[in-house]
């Protein structure tokens, strides 16, 4: 995992295809313990680490580190597993590749965003927070396209809607079944 005091966090793009020091707030988080700025950092790399799909190097070498800080602090928002979830659905559509020397750090890294849902195992989840525990885990597991489509269940009606088409598909195969069996 690159050293949060690395120079080279300076040359990373964020989501804006631009420099973007995540090693900054990164920090800063580390040492602060207040709940509304805690809040503040991680809408700041949402914003900075992601932006209309796009994520760059800035975003891949920022999420060991905050789930590493989120582990070790105890967080608890749903951010950080959405974050996580984002960025690994998009980076595998039409943005940077990780650097080779750094791809195992990432993958492994990433993956202990399962530490970071654990933490909120005995509390009740809303469907937000349940949405982006169960797309993050799909995503650090190589199913970026599986863990998209459990983002999308999340937004207003589509999950009734879904069930809906399912239970219509099952009347339809249901009633194709017959008919092409006495034909």
């Amino acid at each position: 995992m690159l050293n949060l005091d690395d120079p080279i966090w300076k040359t990373f793009n964020g989501g804006y295809r631009i420099p973007y020091d995540a090693s900054l707030p990164l920090r800063k988080l580390e040492t602060i313990n207040d709940e509304n700025e805690i809040n503040k950092i991680l809408r700041e790399l949402w914003q900075e680490l992601h932006h209309q799909g796009d994520v760059d190097l800035a975003s891949y070498f920022a999420m060991p580190h905050l789930i590493r800080i989120a582990k070790s602090k105890k967080l608890k928002q749903y951010d950080i597993p959405a974050l996580v979830a984002t960025i690994e659905i998009q980076r595998h559509l039409n943005n940077p590749t990780i650097p080779k020397n750094y791809a195992e750090d990432y993958l492994n890294g990433i993956k202990e965003i399962i530490d970071v849902i654990k933490l909120n195992q005995s509390l009740p989840w809303d469907k937000t927070y349940a949405t982006c525990a169960a797309a993050a885990i799909i995503a650090v597991n190589g199913q970026p396209a599986l863990a998209n489509i459990i983002f999308d269940l999340d937004e207003e009606g589509i999950a009734e809607k879904f069930e809906k088409f399912l239970e219509l598909y099952d009347e339809f195969d249901e009633w194709f079944n017959l008919n092409t069996k006495t034909h």
